[in-house]
């Protein structure tokens, strides 16, 4: 076993879990469809049909690309599409709940954020070593 299958498959256990708690309503702690698309509406300002699309998208890129990274296929186009969800994920979540809880003696978010920008990083750099030419 190489080290690059290790990374691959701690990758996407990460982002299997991510999707399918997004489907499955306390799956390791997770909402499931309702409550994630209740929140990723809110998070965009859209409700109904579209927040369903979203939390569906959502949902089934994580599903996908978890498993493609830890199958070794399609690396590139999986490593992109987690680095687009974790960078909105950062930007649209993390970094406000951050500076929200600032003065607050609860560093989970704080350590939630930068976990993200440190899983975002990795990702990238994945993303450009798969780099077709």
């Amino acid at each position: 076993m190489s080290g690059n299958l290790l990374i691959r498959i701690g990758i996407g256990v990460i982002f299997i879990w991510g999707g399918l708690e997004k489907f499955i309503p306390g799956f390791l702690g997770g909402v499931g469809f309702t409550g994630a698309s209740g929140f990723i509406g809110g998070l965009f300002g859209v409700k109904g049909i579209i927040a369903t699309i979203l939390t569906l998208g959502l949902a089934l890129t994580e599903l996908a690309a978890g498993i493609l990274i830890i199958s070794g296929k399609k690396l590139f186009e999986a490593y992109a599409a987690l680095t687009a969800i974790l960078l909105v994920a950062i930007v649209m979540v993390w970094l406000p709940a951050g500076f929200k809880d600032i003065s607050g003696n609860n560093n989970v978010t704080w350590v939630t954020l930068i976990t993200h920008i440190g899983l975002l990083l990795v990702l990238a750099g994945l993303t450009l070593n798969h780099k077709k030419s």
